[in-house]
């Protein structure tokens, strides 16, 4: 009787979730941008990396290159950009320029003779999907057996949370990467080594997701050198055989990779959670003490086996790590908190009352103030951000997560 409960409200979470960003979010985020950033039309996150694509692997264009850019600002925006990042009052906006290692336009390669209107659609599905495997993923390597229709409702539950809606929503290659990281993940825990090796060496598309939890990997590789070293072998071939690839696709592409990262971080900073919450100073000194925390973590569990508990929760420890130090702070890169949420989850009972009711109100509330709404919807032309209210705790949740972490341990010692 519980599961099918809780399955009817998974049901109905998505529902209201879907109704309200096609309503509501949609609608107020389209005028937002065409008034506030003068965006002609919304091409999502997807454009820029798929026209990269197109252009070099049909045309053998340099995708970093300004021609490719100015190609992509006239659709964003119906004309070329050239703004100056040393005008400090000047404001700045989003350039749209292919910031990825060339090599991942291998993953996209598929879709280049497509038109992109057809693209979007499939790659939501897709990226959906991948959501879902990425939950099925983490109950095995919790080792944690729930009926289907738990699974099912823990599965419309994470798809329907904001952060992975804002991912599908602009089709953000985030979600690919957080699958790749559980993917590979899930092959060592399945000791299927060689393999785990080429899904975390795909993840690097997102190098700045993929570095820490890369870290955990090899120092646990070292933990048993001779049994597991074929998943460091296996990530250096990979790596070795997408950076020659992109080297023949595009000569010298890390240096351009590298200009458009540095040019990226003056037309779109981001910045981590702990940057966010404490300022620039105390963050990085936070973020980099946390760091070297994880490490020292990481190396007094190097020997554990992929079935113990201290595995999955070490794991968990370097991907919450990631979003809380490295330039992660946007909702959607949260999808790396799935495996930590649902660790948290298995051991409800461990918990005390209080982090109970605190992760129950973190995570209920986007859906409560969707509906409430889509029963009064605000003014869509208006200057307030009252649609931005639902994923007003989800910019909180990154720290909510590790304290509530910390509060089942502590109760787990106690018991």
């Amino acid at each position: 009787m519980k599961t099918r409960i809780w399955l009817l409200l998974s049901v109905l979470a998505t529902g209201i979730t879907w109704l309200y960003v096609a309503k509501v979010l949609a609608p107020w985020n389209q005028r937002r941008g065409e008034v506030t950033d003068g965006i002609k039309t919304q091409m999502g996150d997807l454009y820029a990396p798929w026209v990269g694509a197109r252009e070099l692997l049909l045309h053998r264009r340099n995708p970093y290159s300004p021609e490719v850019s100015h190609e992509i600002q006239m659709v964003f925006y119906g004309r070329a950009l050239n703004q100056t990042h040393e005008e400090s009052a000047a404001p700045l906006i989003n350039e749209q320029r292919f910031a990825y290692p060339v090599y991942m336009v291998l993953i996209l390669a598929p879709t280049v003779y497509a038109d992109f209107s057809d693209v979007r659609p499939v790659a939501r599905f897709a990226f959906g999907w991948l959501t879902a495997i990425s939950v099925l993923l983490c109950l095995d390597i919790l080792h944690w057996r729930l009926p289907w229709k738990a699974a099912a409702a823990l599965i419309l539950f994470t798809v329907s949370s904001p952060q992975i809606v804002q991912g599908l929503r602009f089709e953000q290659l985030a979600l690919v990467a957080g699958f790749l990281i559980i993917a590979g993940a899930w092959c060592v825990s399945r000791y299927h080594l060689k393999t785990a090796g080429a899904l975390l060496a795909l993840a690097t598309i997102k190098p700045q997701m993929a570095l820490l939890p890369l870290c955990w990997f090899a120092i646990w590789t070292a933990g048993d050198w001779p049994k597991r070293r074929r998943v460091i072998a296996s990530f250096l071939i990979t790596m070795i055989v997408l950076v020659a690839a992109g080297e023949l696709l595009l000569p010298g592409w890390l240096g351009y990779f590298l200009a458009g990262i540095a040019a990226y971080r003056k037309y779109a900073p981001t910045s981590s959670v702990l940057r966010i919450a404490l300022g620039d100073v105390p963050g990085e000194i936070l973020g980099g003490i946390l760091i070297l925390v994880l490490l020292l973590l990481a190396w007094r569990n190097r020997k554990t086996v992929p079935e113990s508990p201290q595995f999955s929760a070490t794991l968990a420890a370097f991907l919450v790590g990631s979003i809380l130090a490295f330039p992660l702070f946007t909702p959607f890169n949260q999808v790396m908190l799935i495996l930590p949420a649902m660790l948290l989850i298995k051991d409800w009972r461990a918990l005390p009352r209080f982090s109970r009711l605190v992760f129950i109100v973190s995570v209920s509330w986007p859906w409560i103030v969707s509906l409430v709404l889509l029963l009064s919807p605000p003014r869509l032309d208006s200057a307030n951000q009252l649609p931005l209210l639902p994923s007003f705790l989800v910019l909180f949740f990154p720290l909510f997560l590790p304290l509530l972490l910390m509060t089942r341990r502590a109760a787990g010692s106690r018991a």
